[in-house]
């Protein structure tokens, strides 16, 4: 599938709303070294559609991790959950099984 256009307009309401970091490690470019690239939290791939809901930063290390996922297997409990959504999820809300389900989903 190919990439939507995301206007310019969107893509800095998104940056200003996940306050120029990615979602998922929080970094900044200036630490990243790259450009933030915008995410679609539920992929395009997967019937995600390119709509402000849907999008958020990301690095592109993050990014390319996380690739059309939205879920992984917890390692503690064998049960497939859902990834970190940045839009819905604070980082200090998320249990510790789901934390390693994120780090390990490679």
């Amino acid at each position: 599938m190919s990439q939507a256009h995301i206007p310019k307009a969107l893509r800095e309401r998104v940056a200003a709303q996940a306050r120029y970091r990615c979602g998922y490690c929080l970094s900044t470019e200036s630490v990243v070294g790259t450009p933030m690239e915008i995410d679609h939290i539920i992929p395009q791939s997967l019937g995600g559609p390119t709509e402000e809901d849907n999008l958020w930063l990301a690095c592109s290390l993050c990014n390319d991790h996380k690739g059309n996922r939205i879920a992984a297997l917890d390692p503690l409990t064998g049960e497939i959950v859902r990834l970190f959504n940045p839009r819905r999820q604070a980082w200090h809300g998320i249990s510790h099984g789901q934390r390693r389900a994120i780090e390990s989903s490679a």
